[in-house]
């Protein structure tokens, strides 16, 4: 969390001295609450309407820090909030496709909401709470010496022994807030899996179980809420009794003063106000800092994916062409999907994969794709070892095509582009090439059309189509096509693999369970899996 105070250092700097303004103000209004009534008790009117007319301002000059602070300190947070998301989805986009699916894609969401919402709420919010509370408490203890020294040293002790309490239980706020983010995240899942299925449950007449699953989830998340609380209570409470005592302590300790007449009568008003001021502070700080401490381990769990290890990959370098498999080999839990392949890819060259289910088609595209990178054998693209280079620069050459492509909410032309920078006349080449060009045509809006989230407004066999336009406009000389026409009409499926047939700049190597006829014709090889 240090990190991203020094990120924006000038603002929080700026934020303090708004703080400090305000803290002085509320002080010296209440070392000049003792001349109000020590001027009351001696009938000096002049003497109290001036003091109260002081203290008035300054109050008034409080108001408006405030009104200062409380925006500003909005912005600030929002600005370390988004560099923290930006942290996350930068230590995201390193990681490779197996380590990103170790996780539940909606455990990074929750990363990105709830525990982002709990780093604002009990973390920076905490932090600020604390500074504003320090600096009032100091503030507080510099005025009493204005009074009586023995004050102020009763006052420390407390002060000391006020903050200690409440470490006594941090360790459990601790281990309870990630108890939280854990259920949080789980929570996340149940959600994200139960609403993608509502067509699925429609169909059965199961909608019932959303609310059921949910509300299971939901319970489990808000037992261990409840006891983040309880915790969070005892802490609280702890620092309260100190507070009390302390209160108390300094109100008897004045009171002893005065009728010694060390100290006037008023000062009692005004020792009582800064002791208020004091083990107000410092009761709070441990209790906001056991907030703050509750957000460490949400960092930690951030900072496990920064701290992968990231490999050093040889040099993306063309020295031949075509894709060449040597005794390659793959396997699941010790069980061989295939074993010492051989096969060679031309260039140019048009294939079919085919075998029965489970015989590896999948997985091999998802090595030639840089996908599974733990294999055996040999597999070189461009004369290069794929799990040997960054799989950026294999995808810089391959697109992959499966079943169910995955459309976003938005427009055709962001889902082809992907926001880059494409001509319009690139992007109907591409959608023409895929068999989209007319419905495209016919969507209001044409290419800057809506197709709702996830394309819910295309069919199965358009989002393919789609799919494939993305990938052909953004260049790719390698097409894997994973059953990538399986959702198309028969007729629109064979035109669209008689186009990329005919292309001489492409290579084609496509899974098919329905090889057609005219197809096969057309290929350069065929390689059987399983057999």
């Amino acid at each position: 969390m240090k990190k991203y105070f020094k990120l924006y250092w000038k603002e929080n700097t700026l934020l303090i001295f708004i703080i400090l303004l305000g803290a002085v103000a509320q002080i010296v209004a209440s070392v000049l609450n003792a001349n109000v009534l020590n001027a009351l008790i001696a009938f000096d009117w002049r003497t109290m309407i001036v003091s109260i007319i002081w203290v008035t301002l300054l109050q008034i000059a409080y108001i408006v820090t405030l009104l200062m602070k409380i925006p500003y300190q909005a912005k600030v947070t929002q600005l370390m909030v988004t560099a923290i998301r930006k942290d996350i989805t930068q230590s995201i986009e390193k990681l490779s496709y197996q380590a990103f699916h170790d996780k539940h894609s909606s455990s990074f969401a929750s990363w990105l909401t709830n525990d982002i919402n709990t780093i604002e709420e009990n973390g920076f919010a905490g932090i600020y709470e604390i500074i504003t509370l320090t600096i009032t408490g100091i503030g507080a203890i510099i005025a009493l010496l204005y009074f009586h020294w023995s004050i102020l040293l009763f006052s420390l002790i407390s002060a000391i022994f006020t903050l200690w309490l409440p470490q006594l239980v941090t360790k459990r706020v601790q281990e309870a807030t990630l108890e939280v983010t854990h259920e949080e995240e789980k929570f996340m899942q149940i959600v994200t899996d139960t609403l993608q299925g509502f067509d699925t449950l429609f169909s059965y007449n199961l909608l019932s179980r959303i609310t059921r699953r949910i509300e299971e989830g939901s319970k489990k998340v808000a037992q261990s809420t409840v006891n983040q609380h309880t915790q969070v209570t005892y802490s609280a409470i702890l620092g309260a009794s100190g507070n009390l005592i302390g209160q108390i302590g300094v109100w008897v300790l004045s009171a002893v003063l005065a009728f010694r007449q060390v100290i006037s009568i008023g000062s009692i008003s005004a020792t009582e106000g800064l002791s208020f001021q004091i083990f107000n502070s410092v009761g709070n700080i441990t209790n906001y800092w056991t907030q703050v401490r509750m957000v460490y381990p949400i960092f930690e769990k951030f900072a496990s994916i920064e701290q992968v290890d990231q490999p050093i990959y040889d040099k993306f370098v063309v020295d031949e062409t075509g894709i060449d498999l040597k005794k390659l080999s793959y396997a699941y839990d010790n069980q061989f999907v295939f074993e010492e392949l051989d096969y060679h890819f031309n260039f140019g060259h048009k294939y079919a994969i085919i075998g029965p289910s489970g015989s590896g088609k999948t997985t091999l595209l998802n090595i030639l794709n840089g996908k599974l990178t733990n294999y055996t054998g040999s597999a070189r693209l461009m004369g290069n070892e794929l799990k040997a280079v960054d799989g950026f620069d294999i995808r810089q050459e391959v697109m992959y095509l499966d079943q169910t492509p995955y459309i976003f909410e938005g427009t055709i032309r962001d889902n082809v582009s992907l926001n880059n920078d494409f001509s319009d006349e690139t992007i109907w080449a591409a959608l023409k090439k895929a068999g989209l060009e007319a419905t495209v045509q016919d969507l209001n809006g044409q290419l800057d059309g809506n197709i709702g989230e996830s394309g819910r407004l295309l069919s199965g066999g358009q989002k393919q189509r789609l799919a494939l336009a993305r990938g052909l406009a953004h260049g790719k000389s390698i097409i894997l096509l994973d059953e990538g026409t399986s959702s198309l009409d028969q007729e629109t499926a064979l035109k669209i693999e008689k186009d990329l047939m005919k292309d001489p700049s492409l290579t084609v190597i496509m899974i098919t369970h329905h090889l057609h006829s005219e197809i096969e014709a057309s290929l350069d090889g065929i390689l059987h899996l399983g057999t």
